[in-house]
């Protein structure tokens, strides 16, 4: 599934990104942040965990965890801030 990111913060390696459902996630790196918001990214949202991501804009990969699913973009970012 596709999103784009939103939000970043990168002092503690966390992304937002917004399906065109306009449900959104928080995605903590395991490594650095090589994005940006309104960067397109894709991968599989189905269930909190582990996973590679892909960043369709840069064409590059991000391993990450899923922390919140299906949340609105002011929850997310909330969620966001305090991981």
């Amino acid at each position: 599934m596709k999103g784009t990111i939103v939000a970043i913060n990168r002092q503690l390696g966390a992304l937002v990104v917004e399906t065109i459902a306009h449900k959104c996630m928080v995605l903590e790196t395991l490594s650095r942040i090589n994005a940006e918001v309104g960067d397109e990214i894709e991968g599989d949202w189905s269930e909190v965990g582990s996973m590679l991501i892909n960043n369709v804009t840069k064409d590059t990969q991000m391993q990450t965890v899923l922390q919140t699913i299906g949340v609105s973009r002011n929850e997310a970012v909330g969620r966001m801030t305090v991981l």
